[in-house]
């Protein structure tokens, strides 16, 4: 369904001797920034948990019969990934192309050797049509308590939003049932100009950080949310900053190539996260390659203002690489996904030194990362710079389009207590 899959079981390969790209990217990055280095220590290895060239729904015999017979069929882009603490994962898939993408918020499921997505919570739950539904989700986060954070970007097709399709939905996977909703308003977020990328959470103190991207205005209108869970409210910190916006200038290719055929690729926040111990938040913009920082203390302080909040932040770490997905672990190291070096990154807690972790040519497009049981580190990549410039193929493509990685880390995430 939806194209060729196929699931691969493979036995981890070593990344240290991944041909003369791999050494040729290592040694441009030594060179990129002063404030990178090499950690010397052997490369993880990284094996692949699930691939496919398209993407095959688990749907009833209504949703495939719809799905079918449109004009999307097989061409749904996977962004988002997410395990449980029971090492189920879950992906997200954006409605970009259209409203008739079945879900946009998955749980794969077995399907003979490989893996389908069955809409999560149900189908019901993702339906376009219904005001309660799930529009267009990218970013989420499943912390500790097995609660799974849904950040909802509302646009679907790159449409404006209607009010409260922009929205966060807290749904408690052990109990399976929605415990906690926030429709973001007008001063949160915008409904032609916000794109609700990526959220962090802090289950101690309640709070969540959310990245607006702000790509649908020109100039962007990026921005950060601060989401308080004990009040249910939000506020709007760093809106249309440099620090949230593109990096004036900067462009980037994919394997050579440059992304978007027309004009160069222009997003804001993006990569979000905080440290182990929740004092810090980092976050990049895609179209850029600074790591930026701030003290949670003043973004949770309501009577900061927006100028003492911006004078706050600090850039912490020029990258040998633009980013999409960023987490952490519990000692506050980094993991960082480096896009046009098909590797991962990882910043030193201590040296604030970043080095190359795991490296792969066939790793195009690291999108989001992610933690499963026992601390292992995930990744997903996708091909996202083919998706957007219409050219992916979604039948026989030299490497498949989609891919869960597993890293061979082992590490607490920052979620842990």
């Amino acid at each position: 369904m939806g194209g060729s899959q196929k699931h691969t079981n493979k036995a981890p390969r070593t990344i240290t001797a991944i041909t003369a790209f791999g050494l040729a990217m290592a040694a441009a990055q030594h060179c990129a920034a002063a404030d990178v280095g090499q950690s010397g220590a052997p490369s993880p290895a990284l094996s692949v948990v699930a691939e496919w060239s398209a993407l095959p729904y688990a749907l009833s015999d209504a949703a495939a019969a719809r799905w079918t017979t449109s004009p999307l069929y097989g061409k749904a882009l996977m962004q988002g990934v997410k395990l449980d603490s029971q090492g189920r994962i879950y992906v997200t898939t954006a409605r970009w192309g259209g409203r008739d993408i079945p879900a946009t918020l998955s749980l794969l499921v077995k399907r003979g050797a490989g893996y389908a997505l069955q809409p999560f919570p149900s189908e019901a739950a993702n339906a376009v049509d219904d005001r309660k539904g799930l529009k267009a989700v990218l970013g989420f986060e499943i912390d500790r308590d097995d609660v799974m954070w849904i950040l909802d970007q509302g646009h679907i097709a790159g449409q404006p939003s209607a009010p409260g399709d922009e929205k966060l939905v807290l749904w408690d996977l052990k109990a399976g049932k929605e415990i906690q909703r926030y429709e973001f308003s007008d001063r949160d977020s915008s409904k032609t100009c916000s794109f609700l990328n990526d959220i962090t959470v802090d289950t101690d103190s309640g709070f969540a950080y959310i990245a607006d991207s702000g790509i649908f205005c020109d100039p962007l209108k990026g921005g950060l949310i601060v989401y308080d869970r004990k009040t249910n409210s939000a506020r709007r910190v760093l809106d249309s900053t440099p620090e949230t916006n593109d990096q004036p200038g900067f462009t980037f290719a994919i394997d050579g190539r440059p992304v978007l055929k027309d004009k160069p690729m222009r997003t804001g926040a993006d990569g979000i996260v905080l440290s182990g111990d929740k004092k810090t938040l980092y976050w990049t913009a895609l179209t850029g390659n600074r790591l930026y920082a701030v003290e949670t203390a003043i973004l949770r302080d309501p009577s900061a203002t927006p100028e003492a909040i911006r004078a706050a932040v600090r850039t912490v770490a020029t990258l040998p690489s633009n980013t999409d997905g960023i987490t952490a672990d519990r000692d506050g190291n980094l993991y960082l996904t480096a896009l046009s070096q098909n590797a991962i990154l990882r910043r030193d807690a201590k040296t604030g030194a970043v080095a190359t972790l795991a490296q792969d040519p066939a790793m195009v497009w690291p999108d989001t990362l992610a933690w499963g049981p026992g601390g292992a580190l995930y990744v997903a990549s996708n091909h996202l710079h083919l998706w957007v410039d219409s050219d992916m193929n979604f039948t026989d493509p030299s490497v498949p389009n989609f891919r869960i990685w597993k890293v061979g880390v082992t590490a607490k995430p920052y979620t842990a207590p």
